[in-house]
This record gives C-alpha cells, sequence and structure tokens, in this order.
C-alpha cells in the first residue's frame, strides 16, 4: 500500500464514513500504525511556531487562521498529483518533521492536500481511534474480540495476533475459559418505556466507578460498585443466572451485596436515592448488555396543573402543550403524602387564594394562570392517552408555559 492510498481512506473516514482496508500485510499493518498513533508528536504551538519562522510570519497571525492545524497546514499543498512515497517514506518524512529538518514550503508542494491532511495530523498525533483501525485490519474478527484484547495486550500484539495466532486474542464469548475476558465493564442501556417485558427485577446501586477483579483463589469474577458488591460470575458455572450466583457468593462472602429484587410500583422506583438497575438475570456474559439503568430525569415531566380537588387525598389534573398555546389532558396525578399535600396546599392557596368549592369538588385554575408541576411517569398509555403510574415530584414556580413538555415529544420517547 501507498502512503496516498492510506491518506484517501483517512479522509474519507474524516468526513463521516467508516475506515475501511483492503486486504493489508502485516508489515504494512505495522507502518500504518506507527503512522497513525505515533510515540513522537509536535503540539499546535510548536509546529505552527517553526512553519510561521519559515515563512517569517508572526506566530498569533498563523494561528488565527484556523483552529483545525493539521488542515491549515494542509492547505499549501496543491500539487495535482498524489505522492509516490511509499508507507515507509511518509515515516522517514514524519521523523524529519519531528527533527525540525524540514523545509515547509518544499515538503507542501510535494503532496496533495489530502495527502499532507494525514501527515499533519500524524505529527499532532491526531488521525483516528486505533479500536476503529484495528477492527478494519481483520473485518472478520468479532469487536467485542478486538475491545477485550485491548485490555490486556497492547496494539502492536494485537497485530501480531491478528496475523499469526488468534488464539491469544481474548473471545468474551468464551470468557469461562480465560477469565480476565471478564473484567471490564459492561453496557448498560438507558431504560426507556421500550424495556422488554421479561424484566422482574431491579438493583438500588451507589454512585461510583464499577469495578471488576477476578479472585483467583475462589474462582470467581466480581464486580463491586462503591464497596458494595453487584454482580459477580463464576468460570466454573458459566450459565449460572444472576440471582442463582449472587446467591453462591454470599454464602461465603462478608462484602455488602446490592441484591436484585423484584420490580415494586413505579413510586417506589422513582423514589430511590441511588441509581436503579433492571439487570439482565440471565447467565453471564461479557460482551452483552448488562441491562438497564433508569434514567430519571428523563422520566420527569413539567406539566400544567389545570385543576385539583380535595378527598382523602389531593388529585391534580394535568396537562401538557399541544402545538404553540393550546393543551390537551394528560391524565389525573393523586397526591398521598400529607407532608406533600400539606406544601402544594400552601402554595395553591398562596396563588389562587383560598378555595370555597366544597370537597370532592374539582377546582378549575384560570386560564391565565400557569402552574408548573414536576410530575414522574414511566409512559403514556396510548390506549388512553393518560400518564401511566404519575407520580408527584413538586411544583417548580421557576418554570413557566414555555417549559411544559410538549404532547408529542411525551408520547414520543414511549413504546406502543
Amino acid at each position: 500500500m501507498r502512503f496516498t492510498e492510506l491518506a484517501r481512506l483517512y479522509e474519507v473516514a474524516r468526513l463521516g464514513s467508516k475506515f475501511r482496508l483492503s486486504a493489508v500485510t502485516k508489515a504494512e499493518s505495522v507502518t500504518m500504525h506507527s503512522l497513525l498513533f505515533p510515540d513522537r508528536t509536535l503540539t499546535r504551538r510548536k509546529i505552527l511556531s517553526i512553519v510561521a519562522e519559515q515563512l517569517e510570519v508572526p506566530y498569533d497571525v498563523l494561528a488565527s487562521l484556523g483552529d483545525d492545524t493539521a488542515s491549515l497546514l494542509a492547505s499549501e499543498s496543491s500539487a495535482s498529483n498524489h505522492t509516490e512515497w511509499s508507507l515507509d517514506d511518509a515515516l522517514t518524512v514524519r521523523e524529519a518533521i519531528i527533527s525540525q529538518s524540514f523545509d515547509y514550503l518544499s515538503l507542501s508542494k510535494q503532496m496533495s492536500e489530502i495527502d499532507a491532511r494525514l501527515l499533519w495530523s500524524s505529527i499532532l498525533g491526531r488521525t483516528m481511534t486505533p479500536f476503529a483501525f484495528l477492527k478494519s485490519i481483520a473485518p472478520d474478527v468479532s469487536p467485542d474480540i478486538i475491545s477485550s484484547s485491548r485490555a490486556f495486550l497492547t496494539d502492536m500484539e494485537i497485530i501480531y495476533a491478528l496475523y499469526d495466532d488468534r488464539s491469544k486474542l481474548l473471545d468474551p464469548k468464551k470468557w469461562d475459559e480465560k477469565p480476565n475476558a471478564a473484567l471490564r465493564p459492561r453496557r448498560w442501556l438507558p431504560w426507556k418505556s421500550n424495556a422488554p417485558v421479561e424484566m422482574t427485577h431491579y438493583q438500588e446501586i451507589p454512585k461510583g466507578k464499577v469495578t471488576l477483579d477476578y479472585d483467583y483463589e475462589n474462582r470467581v469474577v466480581v464486580e463491586m460498585v462503591a464497596g458494595i458488591v453487584t454482580d459477580v460470575a463464576y468460570p466454573d458455572d458459566p450459565e449460572l443466572g444472576l440471582i442463582e450466583r449472587i446467591k453462591r457468593y454470599a454464602e461465603t462472602c462478608e462484602e455488602l451485596i446490592a441484591w436484585p429484587l423484584p420490580i415494586p410500583t413505579w413510586q417506589s422506583i422513582i423514589k430511590k436515592e441511588g441509581t436503579v438497575r433492571f439487570p439482565n438475570v440471565g447467565a453471564f456474559a461479557p460482551d452483552d448488555y448488562g441491562g438497564y439503568v433508569l434514567v430519571k430525569d428523563s422520566h420527569i415531566h413539567p406539566l400544567r396543573l389545570s385543576a385539583y380537588r380535595h378527598t382523602d387525598s389531593l388529585e391534580l389534573k394535568l396537562e401538557a402543550v399541544d402545538g404553540i398555546d393550546d393543551y390537551i389532558p394528560v391524565g389525573i396525578c393523586v397526591v398521598h403524602i400529607l407532608s406533600m399535600i400539606s406544601s402544594l396546599q400552601f402554595d395553591l392557596q398562596r396563588i389562587l387564594g383560598s378555595n370555597t368549592n366544597e370537597k370532592s369538588q374539582w377546582y378549575e385554575i384560570p386560564d391565565d394562570i400557569c402552574m408548573v408541576v414536576e410530575i414522574a411517569s414511566p409512559f403514556i398509555d396510548r390506549r388512553t392517552g393518560e400518564l401511566s403510574e404519575p407520580v408527584y415530584m413538586g411544583l417548580n414556580g421557576d418554570l413557566g408555559v414555555s417549559d411544559i413538555v410538549q404532547y408529542v415529544d411525551l408520547v414520543g420517547v414511549n413504546a406502543d
């Protein structure tokens, strides 16, 4: 492969497409890696200072011409023909630039702008991700194998393994043969209303960094967050489900455990202070998602309070914005907690005045008054068009009509 071919592939990737290599030899892969991910680089200030001195222009003038340094330096390369450099030739030129033994104008005239952009990007150490490059070398190898291998092998070791001995790579699907393949945090998807119906349990997880360690003596992988055990996996029994493997671990450990519990009411879930997980209760698989995480803010909606009434509790009629200045009813929320009722009653009386309606009669709030309440709900029930299991979170006096959620947005985040 010639340097100009690599430059064209890099340019396509820079513009948004995937980086794709045709069949390349091991030697070419090693050289490309040295070009794309070099050990020695120059800072923007250093390379622009060198070029400014050669061009006899003030540094500030040159630096003000653009923030994309590689493109700025490449703009002087107007040669219509691409370079005839080999990859090794490009490495030699690169070393000359790093050692400051080059003439900018003379070098620029030898390259097209696309060639020059890659060369200057290499000098700055800003090309692409090593993961994208490694995946492109062997497209027949699963990206998960590349990803898990990078936790234990250098990029160069992975390149040699791809060509010489792929058994050295770590296949997460066979993690029980090499437990170290499981020592990376799994993917957790944000929970939305399209969560699968088979979700049965939740875990309350403290905030903190996820760590995984392998206990060689007891042959168990232990996942922890802030000192709390959140999952374990036994390589000798890779098919064990979440609950079974945590029960086994609890028989011999003394650490606190975030036990998977049956999912309670939505009101109980939304009130949890820690991170709420809906874990995958099946067999442990380091390359699969671990389950779902509840992103509470995405389920809390600012809505207009259109009416209320006192019964044994306090009932609130809720509206979302429909278009620019119309409202559409989205259901009724019942407040049962006495402290919340007292606080809301105080605010209602302060804003609206005394309510002379009899108990159980609705008090309609005038259209020119916009009181915004925050309501937590997992989704809109499309059969009724109303919020499912709404939970009152509070009245927000800092919000107005422009903050109220649009009905189409409320429906748009929910499942069929």
